[in-house]
């Protein structure tokens, strides 16, 4: 069983992490409040992801990310961002790297779930064993404002030195290269390890004039703006109020699943979602490739789930809550809903052979009740 480590001084996120996590049997969950206790754990269990808060009572989380370079390079990690604290966005990809996350607190535990999955199939693909990239380690130095000494090693051959105050990078040595250079060529290593000491006194002469997120190649993801509220009418002009529009029950399920369904489509393999009749209609639908049609296949497969829950019924098996059939080219999992608690519905999803089906299994079970409620 993956056992998975969340580092965080503050009780009630952990409490509410702890909550997600209940619902995902794939896990074993470890915790620490402090920085020491993770390090002990670390020293002692192999965990397969590690999550972890900046701020701890001791060791922070950038140490312990630090050691996780230094003995456990390929482990996925994901950092939580205090509240207000924006995100690094790297320019030259799609936010993350394959081995360190960036996730601002307050999260869905949905979003952190994703993180994990997506962090788990790159490492079964072999993707994170280049462990962690210089770069995408800067921008904890400028949230942490750490002043010391990084010692950086990249490989068998490489080895240099950047020098922060209050987290703004001054100077930077690697081999005969000082300054500006030297952090820009550092910049680019991967497979680093790192390691932190006190700043030397003699390290005081401001020689990068560089921005450290620039040496990144990153910038701060900002926060999306609230939208002014709309203007009200002159009083002298008062506007007729429009007729109320009837909405269907087809279009409040659609509406539903596409708030909902956010987190499935990250999945790994997802294909599409469909929301379907006790007669097999398909009532809503979501697909990542518009050349999938439900409507070809629903109510078949539709037939054979009520055939299936017939014959469990039969041998005294009880209701028939799940239906998993794996061919070459697809995965195809149906669930139902609670009929008693939320009507007789069946979900419907698809997922290429070498998606995470116990993933979108995991997270339907989560989803349908909110999906459902959300429409009715």
């Amino acid at each position: 069983m993956d056992k998975v480590l969340i580092v965080d001084s503050d009780k009630e996120n952990l409490g509410r992490i702890e909550k997600g996590f209940k619902e995902l049997h794939h896990f074993e969950l470890l915790t620490a409040q402090s920085g020491k206790s993770a390090i002990s754990i670390l020293k002692k269990t192999k965990i397969t992801v590690l999550i972890t808060d900046i701020k701890l009572s001791d060791v922070d989380g950038v140490q312990i990310l630090a050691y996780m370079t230094r003995n456990h390079p390929s482990t996925p990690c994901v950092v939580m961002l205090e509240p207000g604290k924006s995100r690094p966005w790297f320019t030259d990809r799609t936010g993350h790297e394959d081995v360190l996350y960036y996730l601002e607190k307050p999260f869905e535990f949905g979003a952190l779930a994703s993180i994990i999955f997506v962090g788990l199939n790159l490492k079964d693909e072999g993707l994170t064993l280049k462990g962690m990239t210089l770069k995408n380690f800067l921008p904890l130095i400028v949230l942490s404002r750490k002043t010391c000494q990084m010692e950086v090693i990249s490989g068998s051959q490489k080895k240099g030195y950047l020098y922060f105050d209050t987290g703004v990078l001054f100077d930077a040595h690697y081999n005969n290269t000082t300054g500006d250079q030297a952090a820009k060529d550092m910049a680019k290593w991967e497979s680093v390890s790192i390691s932190f000491s006190k700043l030397p006194k003699d390290k005081n002469k401001q020689k990068i004039h560089t921005k450290l997120l620039e040496i990144a190649g990153a910038i701060w993801k900002e926060k999306p703006k609230p939208k002014p509220p709309p203007k009200q009418p002159p009083a002298k002009q008062p506007v007729k109020p429009a007729a109320p529009v009837a909405v269907t029950g087809q279009s409040k399920m659609q509406t539903s699943l596409s708030r909902h369904i956010g987190i499935l489509k990250t999945t790994k393999g997802y294909i599409g979602l469909a929301i379907l009749s006790p007669d097999g209609n398909i009532l809503a639908s979501d697909v990542a490739d518009k050349a999938i049609d439900f409507k070809g296949f629903s109510k078949e497969f539709n037939n054979m789930f009520a055939q299936c829950s017939k014959t469990v019924n039969q041998k005294g098996l009880d209701r028939c809550t799940g239906l998993t059939v794996h061919t070459e080219k697809a995965i195809v999992i149906m669930m139902t809903s609670d009929v008693y608690k939320e009507g007789n519905f069946r979900f419907i999803g698809l997922m290429s052979p070498e998606g995470n089906g116990f993933f979108m299994q995991s997270q339907l079970l989560r989803l349908i009740p909110q999906i459902l409620a959300s429409a009715y």
